[in-house]
């Protein structure tokens, strides 16, 4: 989202800017403009695309759409200005950088630049019609529509490799920051905004969910006499044992220690103590084989489901993990 607000903005600066070029270029070069009727209607159409299209029913558009019209209109009012102001020989063709810079800003893919120089070419051989003592076929024309073009596509190009990795860079980091470096589940703080944000969708659409607490039997014993190898090897094939039992439209995290929790969505307590005993019996037949020794490993779940239990996601979650050590409680053998 900070990404999407970033490339709104700055695609804002860029038409302000070249309104702006635009506009002193008017007003200290007033003899370049041969069609003033033609330079009135570009400005006219540049400055209120910059105003219009994020106040009237275009900003409901998806803001990919919303851009691709803004980077459109704004090539649109360059060709026009520059059909203005001499054609191929109007300084205002610079401006062409700004659209091809603003696909790059928006997008963040190259090949998208190519297609939109590619636009713009074609639009320059209009320009080039209209251009006095100039004829297309000629090498003046090709040097022009080159100079016209190539800069600013070379330039967009570049820096749309770049956002794409600082993009690809960012989406590593967060994913780091929110997966446990173990398990590769998410940990507490990615689950609890999870959580949070499916908790709203459920009270919006009135959809149950289910969460599973899950923690497994005698780990620290599996530290103390094996060692932590061994206890690390048990706490990745319960996670995975986790991963098999679940559906694609859960979620699963470790919440540190041997302790997991796993959102089910749109499902009722029956669904999720269904799902919550196939983790159990999947846990069990994920036999971990340690130093030529075979663990054989348990875990006692609980189960919390919305909104039959309560209506908080934290008091769902508490009580989960209460029901999990009930579990606990009630398996663990009686010491004579």
């Amino acid at each position: 989202m900070d990404a999407r607000r970033f490339s709104i903005q700055a695609l804002l600066w860029l038409e302000v800017l070249a309104l702006a070029v635009s506009v002193l270029h008017f007003a200290f070069a007033p003899g370049s403009v041969h069609r003033p009727m033609l330079a009135a209607l570009a400005l006219a159409l540049l400055a209120s695309m910059t105003i219009l299209v994020r106040m009237l029913p275009l900003r409901s558009r998806p803001p990919g759409r919303q851009q691709w019209i803004e980077i459109a209109l704004l090539t649109l009012s360059i060709t026009m200005l520059a059909a203005a102001t001499g054609a191929l020989y109007s300084a205002l063709l610079t401006l062409y950088l700004v659209p091809l810079v603003g696909i790059a800003l928006a997008f963040g893919r190259w090949w998208q630049v190519p297609l939109l120089a590619l636009a713009i070419a074609l639009l320059c051989v209009g320009l080039g019609a209209l251009t006095p003592d100039l004829e297309v076929l000629a090498p003046e024309f090709a040097v022009l529509l080159l100079s016209a073009v190539a800069p600013g596509a070379g330039v967009a190009v570049v820096l749309a490799v770049l956002i794409a990795r600082m993009q690809t860079a960012e989406r590593h980091i967060d994913d780091l920051a929110a997966t446990d470096a173990m398990t590769g589940l998410l940990n507490l703080r990615a689950f609890e905004q999870v959580l949070q944000q499916k908790h709203r969708e459920a009270e919006r659409l009135g959809q149950p969910y289910t969460l599973v607490a899950v923690d497994i039997d005698n780990l620290a014993q599996v530290n103390e006499v094996i060692g932590y190898d061994a206890g690390n090897e048990v706490l990745m094939a319960v996670a995975a044992a986790i991963g098999r039992s679940i559906r694609s439209s859960d979620v699963a995290a470790r919440f540190g220690g041997d302790e997991f929790m796993v959102l089910l969505m749109d499902a009722q307590a029956e669904t999720g103590a269904a799902i919550a005993q196939r983790i159990r019996n999947n846990v069990y037949h994920s036999a971990v084989s340690v130093a030529n020794r075979l663990i054989r490993v348990n875990v006692s779940v609980g189960c919390a489901t919305y909104p039959d239990d309560h209506l908080q996601a934290k008091e769902l979650m508490i009580l989960a993990d209460q029901r999990m050590q009930r579990d606990a409680d009630l398996r663990r053998p009686v010491s004579a």
